[in-house]
């Protein structure tokens, strides 16, 4: 069965390694000859650069019936590709897309999804939105309390694009041991002033531990999950069965199939201690560090396309291992030109 990964991050290639000796043949597509996801497939092909919206999921339908595909898991413009899964069905193409287009945009919009969110599966840290000085100033005021760090992130945004804990006065030792995360509150008023801006968020920085959650889910039913502790070395992948259930109310609230992860960061409980964990966000797509959550024994997309084709067997999933201690090494691949345009 030939399945196609299209245009997508880098970590792509470790699912395409992953599914190495499976069932599957191995497609992939992208518009840079020289992107590591192609050198981790068996057959590859070119995107024209450009396209967008409607015209890129017509070139994708017909690249599609060209090159015998029959599963699709796409990168590029997945939210609009959710439009056209009966189109690709009735060329017998299925198109695994993370849900509708318009719950994959309210999910990556971050002030959207923070009103909705339903705090009684995990609550969020006190947060506000601001689109200008004026009101970044209004937001500073009606957030600011004793002992407690503020953080700026845009609305939209990946990879901490963006994001910045605010620091009452600049910290020399800060910029000399190259904390690129932080700035002082004066330098954001400086550029907060210099333009127009974005829907911004403005929140209380949690000062617990950071995880990031790794979920593969088919129709809202989650598969399997792996919870991993940022912080040192490596990450830590850990035994919390209050997250799991999270990842599988979040799987039914949004009806979610395919890739996903969500992010969160230990706040304040009762005692004041920092061990409550709050959801940041929920991201419709696999998280930049799937690799460390594969090294627990889930092979994330081979089970996303059993599910798609029928073929999973649910009791036979191998369980997660936890207490594990992961890091690691980059590796190195020659690419040759030609395999970049077959």
């Amino acid at each position: 069965m030939n399945v196609l990964f299209t245009k997508n991050f880098t970590v792509t290639a470790a699912q395409l390694h992953a599914l190495k000796g499976s069932r599957y043949a191995l497609w992939a597509s992208h518009s840079d000859p020289g992107h590591g996801m192609l050198a981790a497939a068996d057959h590859t092909f070119l995107e024209p650069r450009g396209l967008l919206g409607d015209d890129y999921a017509a070139w994708l339908l017909d690249a599609c019936a060209r090159h015998g595909i029959q599963l699709v898991i796409p990168g590029k413009e997945r939210e609009r590709l959710a439009g056209w899964e009966e189109q690709f069905a009735a060329a017998g193409v299925t198109l695994i897309t993370p849900a509708s287009e318009a719950t994959q945009r309210h999910l990556d919009r971050k002030d959207e999804f923070l009103r909705d969110w339903d705090t009684d599966i995990l609550p969020v840290p006190r947060w506000t939105t601001f689109d200008s000085l004026e009101t970044f100033d209004e937001a500073v005021a009606s957030l600011r309390q004793p002992d407690v760090r503020l953080c700026v992130k845009p609305a939209r945004g990946i990879y901490a694009s963006g994001f910045r804990v605010l620091l009452d006065t600049p910290d020399l030792n800060s910029f000399l041991r190259g904390d690129l995360y932080q700035m002082s509150h004066a330098s954001a008023r400086e550029l907060f002033a210099s333009g127009e801006l974005p829907t911004m968020l403005l929140m209380h920085t949690l000062e617990g531990a950071e995880r990031s959650v790794d979920c593969v889910a088919w129709q809202g039913e989650l598969l399997r999950a792996v919870v991993r502790r940022k912080g040192g070395e490596g990450q830590q992948i850990e035994d919390r069965p209050d997250l799991l259930e999270a990842a599988r109310q979040i799987s039914a609230r949004y009806g979610l199939s395919g890739i996903f992860n969500f992010q969160t960061k230990d706040g304040p409980d009762a005692d004041g201690r920092n061990r409550t964990p709050n959801m940041l966000e929920i991201n419709a797509r696999a998280s930049g560090g799937l690799r460390y959550s594969m090294a627990a024994g889930v092979n994330f997309p081979l089970l996303l396309l059993d599910a798609a084709t029928g073929v999973l067997d649910r009791a036979a999933i191998p369980p997660v291992l936890t207490g594990l201690r992961v890091t690691e090494d980059k590796v190195a691949r020659v690419m040759q030109g030609e395999e970049a345009t077959a």
